[in-house]
């Protein structure tokens, strides 16, 4: 998955989210920003939220900022 759209998407289907509000309450993200997400408006994700959806869900951080490495924490 290159693109941030591509990766929140996938985080959503493996999480079983279905409303961006719910997405955006694991990283303290809007539902406005979480939309600029998925719908490729905002490029990269703040490393602020990317380390809080590390801490609360089983992706790596890592991959969510650049997309390279395992999805998942080890």
């Amino acid at each position: 998955m290159k693109t941030t759209a591509e990766r929140v998407k996938y985080m959503m289907e493996h999480l079983q989210i279905t409303k961006q509000t719910e997405f955006g309450n694991l990283c303290g993200a809007s539902r406005a920003l979480v939309n600029h997400w998925v719908t490729g408006r905002t490029k990269l994700i703040d490393p602020t939220y990317a380390y809080e959806l590390e801490d609360k869900t089983p992706f790596s951080a890592r991959w969510i900022l650049i997309g390279t490495g395992n999805p998942l924490k080890k």
